[in-house]
This record gives C-alpha cells, sequence and structure tokens, in this order.
C-alpha cells in the first residue's frame, strides 16, 4: 500500500458517539470519565484491527472499563478516506487479549465460557464468535506464525486435597506460599492440548518465524515480585519441551523479538539489577550466546520491540517526546519517525506492510494511525476519532517546560496553562507528580480520572507535570539519581520548579497543591508533612508514608532492595528511613490533605494512608480526611470509584487554593459529593 498521495491526516467519523458539545465548552469530569481510548493495533491481510478502552456507563451499574474491537477493512480504502470501522465486540460485551490469526482474515480473542477463559474467534466481516478450541483456561496466547497452532499460558491447577478442602470451606492464605506456576502450552488444530513447560512461570512469549521455538521470559515463581526482578530469557524447542535459558540479563526484563531469520533475540533490559526499568536494547546470538549492547550510553529509553521483514521496529521515549526506529537484523540503524505535527506520544506498534500504531496528542486520547514502513515516507494517516465530542472542547495551552534545578540538572517537564490565561496574572498551581519513580510523562494527552490535565485548566489553575530526577526516559544514570536518597534532592526538584514559575509571574507562590498516586502519593505526603510551609493543599492516593512497614507488607520487596535502597534491608538503614517517611513528621503538618486509596492494594497496604490520617487527626488541627475505595486495588478500576476521586480531587484544591484569606483553616468539604447520576 503507497500512502504517498493520501492526505496527511484523515479522521474517520460517523462512529456513533454522544453528540459534540457546543464550540469552545471547558472540559467536564463527567465528560473526562467518558472518553474512550484506542490501544492494540494489529495488522491483517489488507486490515487492521484494534481495541477501544470504553468507561462503563455509571447507568449499568458499578464496573470496570470493556474492551470493543474495531477492524478497518481494505488498508489502500483506508488511506483513501473511504472506509469506517466494522464492529467485531462492542455494546456490553468485552474482549481481552485481541490478536489476528495468521493467513486468515479472523480475529481472536479471549472469552470466558463455561467459567474458564478459552480462545474465540470472528471473522473480520462480522458475525458471531465461534469458540477455536477446548483448552485450559487461558492467561495469554500467541499464534504461531502458520496460524494452526497458538501457544497459551495457563495457571495450573490446585492440587487435589487443596481443591476438595476449598468445597468445605477451607481456603486460607498462605502468603508467598499459595501460588501455582504460569505453565506454557500448545494447541495444535486435529490435537489435544499439551503442556510445553512444568516447575517455570512464563510470563512473556513470541514464536521464531519457522514456528519451531519460542523466546520466553521465565521466572522461578508465579509472584510480583518475581515478574518484576527474577525474569530471565530462555529458549523453548516447540516439539519437545526442551528449555535453555540464553541470557542471564541483570534485573528486569522487558519486550523482546525474533531476528527474521531466527538467529538472534532483541530485547529490552535493564543495564544492571540496580536499574528501576527495562529500558536498554540488546542482541543476543543464539548459538554463541554472545549479547551485543545496541543503546548503551541513551539519554532516553526503549519501550516496545516487534520484527518487521528485515529488522526491528522499536519505539523509544526520549524526555516527554516519543519516536520510532527501524533498525536492520544486525541492529544497525536504518531511520527515526518522530512525528511533530502535531506531536504525538505513540503507545503501541504493530508491522507488516505498513506500520499501524496508536498514539495519543495534546488534544486527544490514543487514536489509531498508519504509516508507511519505508524511511523516505512521512505521510501518516489518521484512522480513527473515538472521542468526536472533543473536537469543540476549549484547552488550555500545554507546552514542554526545560529548566535547571539547583545543583545544575536540567529537568523537563509539561506545562498547561488554564483557559483564559492572561500574562501578568498570577494563578494557583498544582503540581502532579507521576508514581514509579521509574516513569515519565510523555507529549500527549494528560487528563484523567488520576491525572486531572485540561480539567484543571478549566478550573483556572496552571498545571505541572515534571519529570523529576528518577524519572525514566533520559537515560540510565538519571533514573538512578534517588537511590539511596528517597525525597532528597528529587523533592528539591519541586521546590526548584515553583521557585522558577513564581519568579516568571506565572503563579502565586501561595496558592500551590501537589498531588499524585503511589510514589507520586508518596511525594504529596511528604509535601504536606515536611515542606508544609511550601503547600496549601495535598491530594495523596494510594501512598506510602512509612517505608519500613510499607516495604514488608508489600508485593515487591525485592524490587525495593535492588532497586531503590542500596540492596539494604530497612532494619540496616533504620536513620534514613525514619527521617524520610512522611509519617515521623505528620505533627507538623499544616497542609489540608486528601488521602484515598483501595482496601485491597497489595503494592501499598492500606495501613499506609491510614496511619497518616489518623497521625494528622490526632497531633494536628489540620483539615485530613481519608477515603477507602472497597475491593480496588493500586488504582482505582471500577467506574464510580474513577468518578469519585476525580471529583473530590478537584473539590479538594478548589477549596483549598482558591478564595480569599487564610485558607488552610478552612473547615473540611462536605462529606458528599454531587454526582450527575442516571435518572
Amino acid at each position: 500500500m503507497s500512502l504517498a498521495s493520501a492526505p496527511r491526516f484523515f479522521v474517520l467519523l460517523g462512529l456513533g458517539l454522544s453528540a459534540a458539545l457546543p464550540a469552545q465548552q471547558p472540559l467536564t469530569v463527567e465528560q473526562a470519565m467518558d472518553l474512550r481510548t484506542v490501544i492494540n493495533p494489529r495488522l491483517g491481510d489488507g486490515f487492521v484491527a484494534f481495541q477501544v478502552v470504553v468507561p462503563r456507563p455509571l447507568a449499568d451499574g458499578p464496573g470496570g472499563s470493556r474492551l470493543h474491537v474495531g477492524v478497518i477493512d481494505g488498508l489502500d480504502a483506508a488511506a483513501g478516506g473511504q472506509a469506517e470501522p466494522r464492529w467485531l465486540v462492542s455494546g456490553k460485551d468485552t474482549a481481552s487479549s485481541m490478536a489476528v490469526r495468521p493467513g486468515s482474515r479472523q480475529v481472536t480473542y479471549v472469552k470466558t465460557v463455561d467459567g474458564k477463559r478459552q480462545l474465540v474467534g470472528i471473522a473480520v466481516e462480522g458475525g458471531e464468535p465461534e469458540q477455536i478450541a477446548t483448552t485450559p483456561s487461558v492467561s495469554s496466547y500467541a499464534w504461531r506464525p502458520d496460524g494452526k497452532a497458538f501457544a497459551f499460558t495457563s495457571i495450573d491447577p490446585r492440587p487435589v486435597g487443596r481443591v476438595a478442602a476449598r468445597k468445605h470451606g477451607f481456603k486460607p492464605v498462605i502468603v508467598d506460599e499459595d501460588w501455582r506456576h504460569r505453565s506454557l502450552w500448545i494447541w495444535e488444530e486435529g490435537k489435544e492440548p499439551r503442556q510445553l513447560t512444568k516447575g517455570t512461570s512464563v510470563f512473556e512469549f513470541h514464536w521464531s518465524r519457522d514456528g519451531k521455538k519460542l523466546a520466553c521470559a521465565c521466572a522461578p515463581r508465579n509472584l510480583v515480585d518475581d515478574s518484576y526482578m527474577f525474569k530471565r530469557l530462555h529458549v523453548v524447542d516447540a516439539e519437545s519441551g526442551a528449555i535453555e535459558q540464553v541470557v542471564d540479563n541483570p534485573g528486569k526484563l522487558g519486550m523482546f523479538a525474533w531476528s527474521p531469520d531466527g538467529s538472534h533475540v532483541a530485547y529490552i533490559s535493564a543495564a544492571d539489577r540496580n536499574d528501576p526499568h527495562a529500558g536498554m536494547l540488546y542482541l543476543v546470538e543464539l548459538t554463541s550466546k554472545k549479547v551485543r549492547p545496541l543503546t548503551r550510553g541513551m539519554l532516553g529509553m526503549v519501550q516496545g520491540i516487534a520484527t518487521t521483514g528485515n529488522g526491528f521496529i522499536v519505539r523509544e521515549s526520549v524526555g516527554v517526546r516519543t519516536r520510532l526506529r527501524h533498525l536492520d537484523a544486525s541492529g544497525k540503524d536504518q531511520w527515526i519517525f518522530e512525528p511533530k505535527a502535531p506531536r504525538l506520544a505513540i503507545t503501541g506498534v504493530d508491522t507488516g506492510s505498513v506500520i499501524a500504531f496508536t498514539a495519543s496528542s495534546r488534544t486527544h486520547p490514543g487514536e489509531l494511525f498508519l504509516k508507511n514502513l519505508d524511511k523516505d515516507s512521512k505521510d501518516v494517516v489518521r484512522l480513527t476519532t473515538t472521542n468526536a465530542s472533543l473536537a469543540n472542547a476549549a484547552f488550555g495551552e500545554q507546552s514542554i517546560v526545560r529548566m535547571r534545578a539547583r545543583d545544575g540538572l536540567p529537568i523537563e517537564g509539561l506545562l498547561i496553562k488554564p483557559l483564559g490565561y492572561e500574562e501578568g496574572q498570577r494563578y494557583p498551581l498544582v503540581v502532579v507528580v507521576h508514581g514509579g519513580p521509574e516513569a515519565h510523562h510523555n507529549d500527549g494527552w494528560l487528563t484523567s480520572y488520576s491525572q486531572w490535565g485540561q480539567l484543571l485548566a478549566a478550573r483556572g489553575y496552571v498545571s505541572w507535570y515534571p519529570n523529576y530526577r528518577a524519572s525514566t526516559g533520559y537515560g540510565v544514570e538519571f533514573c538512578k539519581k534517588d537511590h539511596g536518597d528517597p525525597m532528597g534532592k528529587e523533592f528539591e526538584d519541586h521546590i526548584d520548579a515553583i521557585d522558577y514559575f513564581a519568579r516568571q509571574g506565572l503563579i502565586d507562590p501561595a496558592r500551590v497543591g501537589i498531588g499524585g498516586g503511589s510514589y507520586g502519593g508518596y511525594t504529596a505526603a511528604w509535601a504536606a508533612t515536611k515542606h508544609s510551609g511550601r503547600f496549601a493543599a495535598a491530594v495523596s492516593f494510594v501512598p506510602f508514608v512509612h517505608i519500613h512497614t510499607k516495604w514488608m507488607t508489600s508485593d515487591i520487596p525485592w524490587e525495593f532492595f535492588y532497586v531503590h535502597y542500596q540492596e539494604k534491608w530497612p532494619w540496616q538503614q533504620p536513620g534514613l528511613l525514619d527521617d524520610r517517611s512522611p509519617l515521623n513528621w505528620a505533627p507538623q503538618c499544616k497542609t489540608p490533605t486528601l488521602l484515598a486509596g483501595g482496601t485491597s492494594d497489595t503494592r501499598v497496604h492500606p495501613s499506609q494512608p491510614f496511619m497518616l490520617y489518623r497521625a494528622i487527626k490526632f497531633s494536628t488541627e489540620t483539615p485530613v480526611r481519608y477515603v477507602q475505595y472497597p475491593n480496588e486495588g493500586h488504582g482505582n478500576r471500577t467506574n464510580v470509584y474513577r468518578y469519585d476521586y476525580a471529583l473530590r480531587t478537584l473539590r479538594w484544591f478548589d477549596h483549598y487554593l482558591k478564595g480569599d484569606g487564610e485558607r488552610r483553616a478552612k473547615a473540611l468539604p462536605p462529606l458528599d459529593v454531587e454526582y450527575q447520576l442516571p435518572k
């Protein structure tokens, strides 16, 4: 297919969404909670399939988002603006793990059938889904390149005695022991499913092009910590099940892909076991086991990789920007594509005769795009518009800001100005801190239930999205700069940014709020306690507040040990961890603080925000509130609780950052928030 004569951006309309708002209307919370996002592009023979994350309407009751499946058939027609999506899964149905079956016009996904997750297929032309095979319950799967077999993982069954005991109500959970392996299986046409691995847990896997082997990420146990820190790259023979470790990759392992001829595997790995993120690219020759680094010294990170006809397509982040890079089979650079007009934050990619990718921008969540695979073509075709109402929404100006911290380190982030911004006027500021801290903000869509973006702009705030030291996307050295120094210089980066914006006359330093989740929640709790004099309001979501107890009650203790704390356990560094725990500074809190979290959080135990709530409440007169979300984990998945958290956050900032006089002493806002409930 050629995109050379196609319009640079073509938008497919008519998706049956809600009517557009009147021109230039500020984004509302309700509108933001209803926004859809395109993910998981999958190319087939002449078509592209994709999924859409569809928030569940409140009228349908509490629940998580649904995953719809669309397909655009006829890529040549799509490039010329003559095709619209056909919806294979829509309405109240949902489809997980969507893929295209090779050599067919069939899209497959996982659906629960008689209590088991089974693989089903549906024709590109539409119709009813049909079960492809009867197998043990499918966790994840991948089609063999000939389309006549698929590999899948399944959780091993419980021992017979334990099953019998459970029927009588005996269901104790034995901590760190009550797990079962995630084993690899194969289903082939005309044959019974057969188990390929035993005694190891397989988390990701990819077929070689000849269908004889699978590259696998294996770990000793099926535990979260093992999936973080102890996955190693193996190759499994698809016939015999013989398994061989090919790389002792240090620390975290990311995505990987076979070379076209099957002689190498390119993989994304941590540079060492203390590296917070798998972000460097390596190439291993399978016969000799020789490893060659491809991105040593890169001031960015690799986030995804896929095989092309003659090499690899790599998705990278460099600071707040994203790009695609094509390598030949030996790992040599061929070309780089960085979308700039408009700038896009690329989130997913698939390759065939063209490149299909999903990306967000400053004015929309993820959408589907196509691009030619050759280096000279810069034409990009946009294929979907899933949120038609945004065409008439008013947006605050979003820009990249770079500054230097007090020690001279360059710091980058994204700034959103309020609607109707007037130069010379000082505005309240909200610092929105990402979690991790092994994460970063990209220059794309920044509005969600927990990030607020354009919702803050609509309410008259400047908001700042910093990639502070310890963020990813700036190289290995940069993201290690908080090691052994939590809330040290990394927090000074936030203070320096506030002072920078105050010197510019952009913000009122007496009306600064801060918010974030997980490590961002820890940051907000630290701001509200140790640095209370600088912050007039704080929102701390799923935060840890006492490092010792967080560490020993989390599902990632080894990740804490290797990545963040210099390979020392809490009892080996009591002074540092006591000093950097917000709980110990609670008596000096003067910042009105909203705490929130789920009752089923295994990453940060619910006792963490609870302890800080009680400490502030009993030792100060400072307004504090703790909101618990039943059965939610490390972040809210349920529509009603996402909506509630967004409403409470924005109201908290309005209550304590707006208005005249001493705002810190204001009584708590009302217990209830005003929901726009379905009739």
